[in-house]
C-alpha cells in the first residue's frame, strides 16, 4: 500500500516474467521481468455520453485517466515500493537494471512524465449504471433499471465504487445474486 495507514489496498502489483508493453501485446528484446502497478481506488471519473440521437452511433467515452492528483500520486508511489521489491535480494542473482521508466527517473516529474505516457486501463470499468437510492442511480437494489420497465442491468456497471482488486469475482457474485432473487418467491418486478 502506497499509505500503510489506509483502510484498503490502493496498489495491486502485476508481476510478469518477461519484458512487456502495451498489455503484453509488445515483448520487449531480451530477459527480464515486469513489474505493473495499479491503482486500485481511483478518483478520477470519466463518463460516457450519447453521440447524438442515433442508436447506431457509437457512444463518446472519456475515461479522463488520473485527472486528480491522487491517483498520480498512487502511480508514483507504486514505481517507489516496485523498485524496492525488486531491489529484494532474492532478486539479485536474475535482475541487472531497470529499463522502464529507467534509474535516471527518480523525481516526482520524471516519474509523473513516465506515468502520463506509459499508464494503461487495467479492463476493470464499473460504475457507469451504479446501483443505489440517489439521483444518480440508474438501477435499484433489485437491478431494476430506473424509469423502464423489466430491464435490468447485472454487471460491473452496477458497482457504485470500485473494489480494492480484479472485478471478476464481484461480478459473477452479483450475477449469482440476480439469479437467486429470480428464483425466490419474490419476483424481480
Amino acid at each position: 500500500m502506497s499509505n500503510p495507514g489506509a483502510a484498503t489496498p490502493d496498489i495491486q502489483y502485476h508481476f510478469i516474467p518477461a519484458q512487456v508493453v502495451d498489455h503484453a501485446r509488445t515483448r520487449l528484446d531480451g530477459d527480464g521481468v515486469t513489474l505493473h502497478a495499479c491503482c486500485l481506488r481511483p478518483q478520477s471519473r470519466g463518463e460516457i455520453r450519447l453521440a447524438s440521437t442515433d442508436p447506431l452511433q457509437p457512444p463518446v467515452m472519456d475515461p479522463n485517466y488520473l485527472a486528480t492528483d491522487h491517483d498520480l500520486k498512487i502511480l508514483i508511489d507504486g514505481i517507489r515500493r516496485g523498485r524496492e521489491i525488486l531491489a529484494a535480494p532474492a532478486f539479485k542473482p536474475w535482475l541487472a537494471e531497470e529499463r522502464l521508466p529507467g534509474a535516471a527517473m527518480q523525481s516526482d516529474a520524471a516519474q509523473e512524465e513516465f506515468v502520463r505516457a506509459a499508464a494503461e486501463t487495467e479492463y476493470h470499468p464499473a460504475g457507469t449504471c451504479k446501483m443505489g437510492s440517489d439521483p444518480m442511480a440508474v438501477v435499484d437494489d433489485r437491478l431494476r433499471v430506473r424509469g423502464i420497465e423489466r430491464l435490468r442491468v447485472i454487471d460491473a456497471s452496477i458497482m457504485p465504487t470500485l473494489v480494492s482488486g480484479n472485478t471478476n469475482a464481484p461480478t459473477i457474485m452479483i450475477a449469482e445474486k440476480a439469479a437467486a432473487m429470480m428464483l425466490s418467491a419474490t419476483p424481480l418486478n
